[in-house]
């Protein structure tokens, strides 16, 4: 370190050599391929200490660094997102699937939350985005996402920031763009608020999911490498403090797994007329056996949602039994256990149909058990 111009400068950067323009700041991500944007435990390893101290929080586009990440976040070729040690940064889009491959430890989200590797909460919020089946989704500000997945004082979930955060050090979600609130004439105000988006809306799936066929490790190893060409003094603990992750049920014995107590959730729960006629069903029987949902538990509702040609909720079960064991895989369905539904109320076809799901509630697709909009559960208890 070393003190020049009256700032201090790390590795010899003086002010001729620092990151003057938001072009030289996304020159340097590209070169180094990732870096965390403020200082941290490994000398050199930031955007911080590659900038003049007097930059900062100046609010000018063409020299702020704080300004420069919301900048970068819209680059169509780079990532910005708390990826390192649960801090902000950036990854280069060449290199993303190879962390992405590495965090995500082969799983797309939905897999990960049927193995039961990922919570309730997640889950949530992964919901807003709607994915559909290319994994593209939407563009969402946090603080809708916040209000959308259940996490508002009237929501009752908890701890939004650091479920959020995880999803990012997981690389399912990145910040996208950051704007401001809009006013009843659309007049922006306050803050710049992050906008959260999935990487695959920004990149499409085939290409985030491009390393998937390596094993992770084998990722972990191209990142370590790739960073030592930088950063050869920095320590194995250090690498993995600010680049590992620890993988969520890496330490489960699912032979000892105890389910912790929790209040009866309420979810949605998708049923294809093309591979089972579930009115037909439900005309024969007030109980049926229904392919259990990760997650669900015994004493909690599904909200029944029948796809096309219904597409429309058309039942409200309790579920009655779970854990039922069962194995069935035609290419189409998989199914690793049963559970039991009970029919306690039908609803007309015309009342919770899809595009009244899409307007009035925000719901844009049913692909797996998902939880449910505060507003949607008053209704459908009505």
């Amino acid at each position: 370190m070393e003190f020049i111009n009256g700032e201090f400068i790390m590795l010899g950067c003086g002010a001729e050599d620092a990151l003057h323009t938001v072009s030289d700041c996304a020159a340097f991500i590209h070169k180094v391929g990732f870096i965390p944007l403020f200082s941290n435990s490994i000398p050199g390893f930031s955007i911080e200490e590659h900038t003049m101290a007097s930059q900062w929080w100046t609010e000018d586009p063409e020299t702020d660094p704080w300004v420069w990440r919301q900048l970068l976040s819209s680059d169509p070729v780079i990532a910005y997102g708390k990826f390192f040690g649960r801090n902000a940064g950036f990854i280069s889009k060449e290199f993303f699937p190879t962390f992405a491959n590495y965090r995500r430890n082969g799983y797309d989200f939905d897999a990960l939350f049927e193995d039961e590797l990922a919570s309730y909460r997640e889950k949530k919020i992964m919901d807003v985005f709607e994915l559909d089946d290319e994994s593209v989704g939407r563009q969402i500000m946090s603080s809708e996402v916040k209000q959308l997945a259940g996490f508002s004082k009237d929501g009752g979930e908890k701890n939004f920031e650091g479920v959020l955060t995880d999803l990012q050090m997981q690389t399912y979600l990145i910040m996208g763009d950051f704007c401001q609130k809009k006013n009843k004439k659309g007049v922006p105000y306050g803050w710049y608020i992050a906008v959260m988006e999935t990487p695959e809306t920004k990149w499409g799936r085939e290409f985030v999911a491009s390393a998937y066929a390596e094993d992770p490790a084998e990722s972990w190893q191209k990142i370590i490498t790739h960073m030592k060409k930088f950063f050869p003094e920095a320590s194995d603990d250090q690498l993995q403090k600010l680049l590992g992750i620890k993988y969520p049920g890496v330490e489960r014995k699912p032979e000892k797994k105890e389910k912790k107590l929790r209040l009866p959730k309420e979810w949605i729960i998708p049923a294809n007329p093309k591979y089972y006629d579930i009115e037909s069903a439900f005309e024969s029987a007030e109980e049926i056996d229904w392919k259990q949902g990760a997650g669900i538990r015994k004493g909690d509702t599904v909200f029944v949602y029948v796809a096309a040609p219904v597409s429309a909720i058309l039942y409200k079960c309790e579920v009655t039994e779970t854990d039922i064991p069962f194995e069935y895989h035609n290419g189409n369905v998989q199914m690793k256990a049963l559970m039991k539904i009970k029919r306690e109320k039908q609803y007309q076809k015309d009342r919770f149909t899809f595009d009244i799901l899409k307007s009035e509630y925000g719901i844009f697709a049913v692909r797996g058990p998902r939880g449910i909009p505060e507003k949607l559960s008053e209704d459908l208890k009505k």
